[in-house]
């Protein structure tokens, strides 16, 4: 078992008539140095300031001459005091409902105690109308003949093979094979990352420069073509772009080619999948595996299913505060996902076939669901008094996150937030039960 991180803070906690908790919390002096440091460096991270060559004890006054020490100061404030909360709320074993709300007592300065003030909303509890175990109704599992045939389709087209399509030309969307070599053309440096033997492309990916396309248009195998094109410039150290420079390429044209899709025959099946043996060999394997993945997946889906039924006994009205804040927390997250992905939430709501009221209401009925489940399986968990073991936390984080779980329990030690990790393993514990008890109906 790891050792959880231990950083000891004096808190001073006071519950408030507004149903608040707050508290008061002193950062020890060398705890405050070290997290300075690294808001410094988080800082420059996001205003994309190298300080590669600064040396470490001089990044802090780096950082802070260049964004201005107003910024720097109130960065480095509310940095000390949200990293430092999430170790205030465990250690005083409180369970948030969300982020506390933050503010300084005094300045912060390096190689002093800091004080500040976290006001906690707990956690609210609600009860159950009914805390037996839960009765769900699953369809019967089934596999039929057009999904064993949309399988076989779908196994014939991952099967095609590319063959030299004679006497074709290239014209959009065409696959080809070719050789070719590339050099600047002023000193005839080779370019390696444009030179090969026998390079696979396919007109249109984009993968090769745009004059590729244009120059490879109207070739028929064999064939060969020389061409100059404009070849985009790094940015050199006084950081100009938009620099190029004349390369000059040599293109063999091997093969146009055409994809073949092969006919799921015996002769096919006993050749390429003997342990099929033929067709109707082939056709119960992919009974037998389609069965499998849904009677997994329906294993997967008890989890939930037995929550949403355990949910329909929820009582009690959850603040409207609380549905806010969860919905604008989900719609954050999801916008920097997609963001990764190079998408907004209008084009996902788009290609969900909503406009964004309908997304809106949607997600927020997620939201809904979300945390009737929540409170519902703490409800459960309060009334048959489950306590969280270790094997408990190494439950939840196996299903959280399966072959990685020493990584992100350190993640949850490391940030301070143990008390994340043991609602999760609360609830998972409930939601186990909640399955483990359950009468599950076929339909």
């Amino acid at each position: 078992m790891n050792k959880p991180v231990e950083i000891n803070l004096k808190i001073d906690k006071r519950e408030r008539e507004d149903g608040k908790t707050q508290l008061t919390v002193t950062v020890p002096a060398a705890i405050v140095g070290d997290v300075m440091k690294g808001s410094a460096y988080l800082l420059a991270s996001q205003n994309k300031i190298d300080i590669g060559e600064v040396a470490p004890e001089e990044v802090e006054a780096f950082v802070k001459e260049i964004v201005g020490e107003a910024q720097y100061n109130a960065f480095v404030d509310y940095y000390v005091m949200a990293a430092m909360a999430p170790y205030a709320i465990t250690q005083k074993n409180i369970e948030p409902i969300m982020e506390p709300e933050l503010s300084p007592v005094g300045k912060l300065s390096a190689g002093e105690d800091f004080t500040f003030i976290a006001v906690v909303s707990p956690k609210p509890y609600f009860e159950l109308s009914s805390y037996d175990p839960v009765t769900v109704k699953l369809p019967q599992i089934t596999i039929t003949e057009e999904e064993i045939d949309d399988q076989i389709l779908k196994l014939s087209q991952q099967r095609a093979e590319l063959v030299a399509d004679e006497g074709a030309e290239v014209s959009q969307g065409r696959e080809v094979r070719f050789a070719f070599k590339t050099a600047y053309k002023d000193n005839d440096e080779p370019i390696v990352q444009l030179t090969d033997e026998r390079r696979a492309y396919q007109l249109g990916q984009g993968y090769m420069p745009k004059e590729f396309d244009e120059q490879l248009m109207g070739m028929k195998s064999g064939e060969s073509k020389s061409f100059d094109f404009e070849l985009p410039m790094p940015p050199g150290p006084d950081g100009l772009s938009g620099k190029t420079r004349t390369a000059t390429t040599t293109v063999d044209l091997i093969q146009v080619e055409r994809r073949v899709v092969p006919s799921i025959t015996d002769a096919w099946v006993e050749k390429n999948l003997p342990d099929a043996k033929n067709v109707e060999g082939l056709r119960k394997m992919l009974h037998s595996e389609g069965m499998r993945f849904k009677q997994k997946e329906q294993e997967d889906m008890k989890m939930f299913a037995v929550a949403s039924t355990l949910a329909q006994r929820f009582t009690g009205n959850i603040p409207d505060e609380i549905y806010e804040h969860m919905q604008s927390e989900m719609l954050f997250n999801l916008k920097e996902q997609l963001k990764s992905n190079g998408m907004t939430i209008e084009q996902l709501a788009q290609n969900m076939g909503m406009d964004m009221q309908q997304f809106n209401m949607t997600s927020m009925m997620q939201v809904r669901e979300t945390l009737r489940q929540g409170f519902s399986l703490d409800a459960l968990a309060r009334h048959h008094k489950f306590t969280v073991t270790e094997e408990d936390i190494a439950e939840a984080l196996k299903r959280m996150s399966p072959g990685y779980e020493q990584r992100a329990r350190a993640e949850f030690e490391g940030s301070g937030r143990m008390y994340m990790l043991r609602e999760a393993a609360m609830r998972t514990k409930a939601n186990l039960w909640l399955v483990e008890t359950a009468t599950f109906e076929i339909e």
